[in-house]
């Protein structure tokens, strides 16, 4: 199985053991999340997927960032705390990614381990990675760049271009490319109630800090992937990789794994834009599980546009290929129920080829083209399939949706009564003498009971 691994800089073979450790960094809890939020949380969670499937056991982490800037001016603006924005938000995130069947994550929240991370500064100060200085209400404490020799190395930029990148001047720093590690409390942090005691004052964390922090707490170090957007390879996970390496004295990841943009109508997403889509926005229109089609139809290191158009296909191929599972098992139900087999034909397996293409970087685009392949196949051949094969291939396209998060809720038609039989029979009979009306009747009582019944060249079929 191979990966690109940005810390590499190419494709590399992955070495798991038996249990693989992720970390993924979450939202910042400050407004509704958007499709690009979306995208981040479906992808990881499908490496999960086909990592449980390939018999690993994971344990995967993804952090909420409960306090920050952004979340402390929307409590400005809101006159709320900012525990009850951050709080709010949180559950509407989790309820926009259960409806794009994200599993359930380990999701520790950055307030409730402030005591870690103080910890954790202290330590950097000890080991002369960090250093104070005078703040408004107490001391901001600064990690110093030019104290870790290999800074840089992740997202591969020269140390001019570092100096360009910075997004935080302040004179007081000792280098430029120097980031706050605590900051002491500002007026707007006590309009929000977001600022914590420790022995620089009041005050509270940095960015960067609680990811390492974090990971290492729940995981520990070095652990085995660790993912995020394309936007966080600079600076947060650079800088999380240099705190991590200081604290720690080793890589603190083997694999880094970053995923491209969402773009809309061919533009990168913006508020200046006014482009944001989010993800109950677009929940409010289509079925969470097409979303989440949509979402893995590129490969995930290629930008993604969103689109209308884009999104009324996604859903087109999504519905045909639930519509697959659904045929294959109608059929396997009719077979059942009227106890018929058939012999003579020679199922063909897709599963190897969907494997090898999620092998090959987590290739979704191709392990959904593979699907394609094969409903188009089952659709051909369901009627000449024996019900062995039948069984054998809707379990198998099952397990690819299962991988891809898709087909969930999905309910397996009912073998029926020897009382429905006859009731089938009787509206095959009805139907021959054009008595439409009985037929009609026996359609609405299945109908009643959440079946339905339809009519197909082989005769009745039927679907919850």
């Amino acid at each position: 199985m191979r990966v690109y691994d940005t810390m590499s800089k190419g494709y590399v073979e992955l070495k798991l053991g038996d249990v693989v450790k992720m970390y993924v960094c979450g939202i910042t809890a400050y407004d509704y999340s958007h499709i690009g939020h979306a995208r981040n949380a479906v992808f990881f969670d499908t490496v999960r997927r086909f990592l449980e499937f390939k018999g690993h056991r994971v344990i995967f982490v993804q952090n909420f960032t409960d306090i920050d800037d952004k979340i402390i001016k929307k409590s400005i603006e809101t006159k709320k705390t900012a525990k009850e924005v951050s709080e709010y938000f949180i559950a509407e995130y989790i309820r926009d990614i259960s409806a794009l069947n994200v599993k359930t994550t380990f999701a520790p929240k950055v307030t409730d381990h402030i005591d870690d991370i103080i910890k954790a500064v202290q330590e950097l100060i000890e080991k002369g990675f960090a250093y104070e200085v005078k703040g408004d209400y107490g001391y901001d404490i600064y990690f110093h760049v030019p104290a870790f020799e290999s800074y840089g190395k992740l997202s591969g930029y020269s140390l001019e271009e570092l100096d360009r990148h910075r997004i935080e001047p302040d004179e007081r720093k000792k280098d430029v490319k120097d980031f706050a590690l605590w900051k002491s409390a500002k007026e707007e942090d006590f309009k929000a109630k977001s600022y914590f005691e420790s022995p620089w004052g009041l005050g509270r964390p940095g960015w960067h800090i609680e990811c390492s922090v974090l990971s290492a707490k729940y995981l520990g170090v070095p652990f085995d992937i660790h993912g995020g957007g394309r936007d966080l390879i600079f600076p947060h996970h650079e800088n999380e990789r240099a705190q991590s390496y200081a604290l720690f004295g080793v890589e603190p990841v083997k694999y880094w794994i970053h995923n491209d943009f969402v773009t809309v109508n061919g533009e990168k997403m913006s508020k200046s834009l006014g482009n944001i889509v989010r993800i109950r926005d677009v929940l409010s229109r289509y079925n969470g599980e097409v979303l989440r089609y949509f979402l893995l139809s590129s490969h995930y290191r290629s930008p993604l546009n969103y689109s209308e158009e884009n999104l009324k296909a996604a859903n087109k191929a999504y519905n045909y290929l639930l519509n697959t599972l659904t045929v294959i098992d109608m059929e396997i139900a009719y077979l059942k129920t009227f106890g018929i087999d058939r012999e003579g034909f020679v199922y063909t397996s897709y599963l190897d080829r969907f494997i090898k293409a999620m092998e090959e970087d987590f290739n979704t685009a191709k392990a959904i083209a593979v699907m394609h392949e094969f409903a188009s196949h089952l659709n051909k051949n369901v009627y000449l399939m024996d019900l062995n094969s039948l069984e054998k291939a809707f379990k198998e396209f099952k397990t690819m949706g299962w991988i891809l998060g898709l087909f969930e809720n999905y309910r397996r038609v009912p073998v029926l009564t020897k009382r429905d039989v006859e009731k089938i029979v009787e509206r095959e009979k009805a139907r021959k003498e054009k008595r439409f009306d009985i037929a009609d009747n026996i359609r609405y009582e299945f109908k009643e009971r959440g079946i339905y019944l339809i009519d197909t060249p082989k005769g009745t079929r039927w679907r919850t």
